[in-house]
């Protein structure tokens, strides 16, 4: 073997080892890098897996009244299920849409009352399906909720109460950003068949015989049915943190 010969020999070894010893790496959810391999894939569903539920509010129904708290449950890279419960009080642009652009004739929002806190139930389920729930991934869902907003009125008789009910049945999508190891960020976009409960709230009008004061008394006018039917657009902002073992 010549001079020549042994030192290309030399200098592929050296290349062959060099290479070999390079290793790509990638971001995982808790701030560490892996190699990027079917084992740091396996090791980042891991890490992933470590935190399974999440508690989450949602942001965006602040000015319709609405106050809602919810738990989301990764049952899988692919699937999730999400639970909530809220307050409701009173719904600001419902009361400016009845009043402002539909002129509606019931005096719910018009007349003088005294709000009374309701509530709200909501489920959905989540169908990821790149398989990466909790990992910055696309949505697509189908939920139900029910919200309801309750005022006290002075009536004829003394105080009652109603109410303004809705019933949602949806679908929607939407996106998960695993902002860090513990927090994750939910937006959502879904439309819904709407089942509105809407009693008709109806003004007496009447002069006070004694002090000549104009009174204004609320009834429930059961002769018109204040049931119908439409469509809802609904937006989401949740942040939730996530729990788990954390092992």
């Amino acid at each position: 073997m010549n001079f020549r010969t042994l030192i290309f020999a030399l200098a592929a070894v050296v290349a062959v080892d060099t290479t070999a010893q390079v290793t790509v790496k990638r971001y995982n959810v808790d701030g560490t890098t892996a190699p990027s391999s079917s084992t740091s894939a396996r090791n980042r569903n891991r890490l992933i897996s470590r935190y399974p539920t999440a508690v989450k509010f949602n942001v965006t129904p602040f000015f319709s009244g609405h106050y809602p708290i919810s738990v989301e449950q990764r049952l899988s890279p692919y699937f999730t299920i999400e639970a909530g419960l809220g307050l409701t009080l009173h719904n600001t642009i419902d009361a400016f849409i009845d009043e402002a652009i539909l002129w509606s004739d019931n005096s719910f929002y018009s007349l003088n009352s005294r709000v009374r806190p309701g509530s709200s139930q909501t489920l959905n389920i989540k169908v990821f399906p790149g398989g990466d729930s909790y990992d910055d991934g696309f949505y697509i869902g189908a939920f139900i909720q029910n919200r309801r907003y309750n005022k006290v009125f002075d009536g004829i008789d003394g105080p009652i109460t109603s109410f303004k009910q809705n019933f949602d049945q949806g679908i929607m999508m939407g996106y998960h950003i695993r902002s860090s190891d513990r927090f994750l960020v939910d937006l959502s976009l879904g439309v819904s068949n709407r089942f509105v409960n809407f009693p008709i709230v109806a003004t007496n009008y009447s002069i006070d015989p004694v002090t000549g004061q104009e009174l204004y008394q609320a009834y429930i006018d059961e002769s018109r049915d204040g049931r119908y039917q439409n469509i809802g657009i609904f937006m989401g902002l949740k942040v939730g943190y996530l729990m788990g073992s954390g092992r």
